[in-house]
């Protein structure tokens, strides 16, 4: 996610280890190569290494947060930045999560910074910690924790993850109105960092297969979750987009598509430098990521329910085509994909 309004909204080796993968030698390479990024330093914290220096005295903490980032980063952040980044290692330390930093008279960027998860988990916690279950709710078919536990590795998950944050980092389109809770705006910036963190992992990992994965995973949070928290009148929310989560993170149609770009030869040969890989992953959400209409017929879709949605959208591109039959057609493509992930989880 992008923001801490938005972390508000919502209460990897090929080995399937169980066991805790430590990001941190990761975290540390990339703050080698993007705190000097050309645009804009690019922190990455290690939560791990910092939570050890935190006291829970906050003036003590912020005191300590803004001397570690003078000593790592050499930037002078001052007692309001301080106060946010250490937000995001005590309230928000579980969550994964990017926040662009801009100075206060400019309004340009004078970091961005990458934070990823803090918890501590093993396989099986992070796979409930990615499809938000708790021990109070859980809408998935038995055995889905196991069967995604087989799909994707930990390392996979993790770093995965990481990439996704640090993508956000790098997206100068479509994160530069993190503040909006408009949530077709908020699904394009997701869909964004989800196709470049692929493009990144695909190059310097030896992840196969892994977009078309990582899509069923993305799927399944929307088919269940995502239609739980549409339909679940009790619960309380802090914007109403919080209640399209599924349709937020449905970043399926990304993933396939650019799970075929990653499987080509040209892709796989060549060398890209990360200003060309954000170029694909922009076009690449241009051309499959869902525009506003077909946004709003995916959130009709899982508030309710298949039939009643086809046939409302057939109705609509009966009566107006040029307008929604791209819109049914799409509709009837991702209710298709929707009930295949079943099978499609079975299938890896």
């Amino acid at each position: 996610m992008v923001n801490y309004f938005l972390k508000l909204l919502l209460i990897s080796s090929l080995s399937f280890s169980s066991f805790a993968f430590d990001t941190s030698a990761e975290i540390e390479s990339l703050n080698k190569e993007f705190n000097s990024y050309s645009k804009y330093p690019i922190l990455v914290f290690d939560k791990g290494l910092i939570s050890s220096l935190l006291t829970g005295a906050k003036d003590n903490d912020i005191n300590t947060i803004t001397s570690y980032v003078k000593s790592k980063f050499h930037l002078i952040v001052d007692k309001s930045e301080a106060e946010t980044i250490l937000d995001y290692h005590t309230v928000l330390n579980n969550s994964a999560s990017a926040l662009p930093f801009r100075g206060r008279k400019s309004g340009e960027y004078k970091f961005c910074a990458v934070f990823p998860s803090g918890a501590k988990t093993d396989h099986r916690e992070e796979v409930k910690r990615i499809l938000g279950i708790t021990n109070e709710l859980n809408p998935y078919p038995e055995n889905t924790i196991e069967k995604v536990m087989n799909l994707l590795s930990l390392k996979e998950l993790k770093l995965v993850s990481l990439y996704h944050e640090l993508s956000h980092c790098i997206d100068e389109t479509f994160v530069p109105d993190q503040y909006s809770t408009e949530s077709h705006s908020i699904h394009m910036a997701e869909s964004f960092a989800e196709s470049l963190a692929m493009l990144f992992v695909a190059k310097r990992f030896d992840f196969r297969n892994i977009a078309l994965r990582r899509s069923i995973l993305r799927g399944l949070y929307t088919k269940y979750m995502g239609k739980y928290i549409i339909n679940d009148e009790d619960m309380i929310v802090m914007h109403p987009s919080a209640k399209e989560m599924g349709v937020i993170y449905y970043l399926s149609p990304t993933l396939i598509s650019i799970n075929e770009l990653l499987q080509s030869y040209s892709f796989r040969s060549n060398h890209f430098s990360t200003e060309q890989l954000s170029k694909m992953a922009l076009e690449n959400i241009r051309n499959y990521s869902f525009n506003s209409r077909a946004f709003a017929a995916i959130v009709y879709y899982l508030k309710n329910g298949s039939d009643e949605a086809l046939t409302k959208y057939h109705d609509f591109s009966v009566s107006a085509p040029d307008l929604f039959y791209p819109t049914y057609l799409r509709l009837r493509t991702e209710a298709l994909f929707l009930d295949d992930l079943d099978f499609l989880l079975e299938s890896f």
